[in-house]
C-alpha cells in the first residue's frame, strides 16, 4: 500500500488542493493518506530555504538530517514512518515537502509556484500557469475536491428542494489587491433581490466579508439559505455547487473561483471598481476568461439581464477529475 503524506499549513484552500491530488493518486492503487498540520519556525525558515537551494546545503541536509531533527525547522510534524509520496501547497509547507524528499527519497508533489525554492527539489509541480518548468504538470483548474456528501440529506436538513432552480453567490471581501465598497455589497443585495420568481438563492459569506455587511445582507437578501460565515461557519460550498444552475463568485478568492469553475456550472466572476492584483493571479483570471471557463462582470455594472443569460458549456467536474487522475498517473 502506498503511503501518501499531505502537509497542511492550516489554510483550507491549500489543504483542499493537496488532498484532491492525494485522492486522484488513490484512485489508481490502494493508498493510505495521512494529513499532518505543521507550522514553520520563522527563526529557521530562511536558513532551511538557503540550505535547500544550494548544492552544499542539500549535501549537508542529506548527511545530517534525521526525522527527530525536523523539529529544528517545523512544529507539529508527527508522522511516523517513511512516506512514499509527499504533497503540499503553500510556501510554508514547501520546504518541509522538499526536505522529506531528501530525507526519505519520497516523491514530492507541490501544488502552485514554489517561488523562492528551486523547482527541481520536487518530483512534480502542479500549476495552472505555464512556469516553464521541466517537471510541471499543467492544469486548467487548480485541484479541487468534489462534493462527497448526500445532497438529498443536505436538502432535508436545510429545507431545500433538490429540484428547484438555484443560483449561488459566494461572497468574499478585501484581499489579494481587491477592495469592496459598501455600495458594491449593496449591489449584491440588489442582484439577489431582482432575480426571477422561479430562482432561489444559496448564499455564503467568508472570513473576509466585513461583519457589518454580512449582517446587512443576511437581513435584506431574499434567499433560500444564507450562511453568515463569521457568525456561524459552515462548509456548504460543495453542496451549493452541486445544487447550482449558475454560480456568482467575488473574484479575489482563488480557491472560491477555482471551486466554482471546477464545478462545471456556469460561473460569473464579480470584481469591484478598486483592485490591483498581482501578476500571477491576473494571468489565472485571464486564462479562465480566454478559455470561457467563466464570464466577468463589474459589480457596479450588474444588470438584472445577467440573471437571464442561458447556461453555457463549461468545465465538466467529472471530466476534470478524470483529467487530474490522468495527469498524475505516472507519479
Amino acid at each position: 500500500m502506498k503511503r501518501i503524506l499531505v502537509l497542511s499549513d492550516g489554510r483550507p484552500g491549500h489543504y483542499n488542493q493537496s488532498l484532491a491530488v492525494a485522492e486522484a493518486l488513490s484512485q489508481r492503487e490502494d493508498a493510505e493518506v495521512t494529513v499532518v498540520e505543521v507550522e514553520v519556525k520563522k527563526s529557521a525558515k530562511y536558513l532551511l530555504r538557503m540550505l535547500l537551494n544550494t548544492p552544499l546545503g542539500k549535501k549537508w541536509l542529506a548527511k545530517w538530517m534525521r526525522p527527530e531533527r525536523i523539529g529544528w525547522f517545523y512544529e507539529g510534524y508527527t508522522y511516523e514512518g517513511k512516506p512514499d509520496v509527499v504533497i503540499s501547497s503553500g510556501k510554508d509547507t514547501s520546504m518541509l515537502n522538499a526536505l522529506l524528499g531528501l530525507l526519505y527519497g519520497a516523491k514530492t508533489l507541490f501544488v502552485g509556484n514554489p517561488k523562492k525554492l528551486d523547482h527541481r527539489l520536487f518530483t512534480a509541480v502542479l500549476t495552472v500557469l505555464d512556469l516553464g518548468f521541466d517537471n510541471q504538470i499543467l492544469l486548467d483548474v487548480a485541484p479541487t475536491l468534489p462534493y462527497t456528501g448526500d445532497i438529498n440529506t443536505f436538502c432535508n436538513e436545510h429545507g431545500l428542494d433538490p429540484n428547484a432552480i438555484y443560483y449561488v453567490l459566494l461572497i468574499g471581501g478585501d484581499g489579494s489587491g481587491y477592495v469592496y465598497s459598501d455600495a458594491e455589497y449593496d449591489a449584491l443585495i440588489d442582484l439577489v433581490n431582482s432575480s426571477p420568481d422561479d430562482v432561489k438563492w444559496l448564499v455564503t459569506t467568508s472570513r473576509r466579508t466585513p461583519v457589518e455587511m454580512e449582517v446587512k445582507m443576511q437581513k435584506q437578501m431574499k434567499t433560500a439559505m444564507f450562511v453568515a460565515y463569521n457568525q456561524k461557519p459552515q462548509k456548504v460550498i460543495g453542496a451549493f455547487l452541486v445544487l447550482s444552475d449558475v454560480v456568482f463568485v467575488t473574484e479575489e478568492s482563488a480557491s472560491m473561483v477555482s471551486e466554482a469553475v471546477a464545478s462545471g456550472k456556469r460561473v460569473v466572476a464579480l470584481y469591484p471598481d478598486q483592485y490591483v492584483s498581482d501578476a500571477s493571479y491576473v494571468q489565472i483570471i485571464d486564462k479562465f476568461d480566454q478559455k470561457a471557463l467563466f464570464s466577468r462582470h463589474a459589480i457596479v455594472q450588474l444588470e438584472p439581464s445577467v440573471l437571464e443569460e442561458q447556461k453555457s458549456d463549461h468545465y465538466n467536474m467529472t471530466r476534470y477529475d478524470q483529467i487530474l487522475q490522468e495527469k498524475v498517473r505516472h507519479i
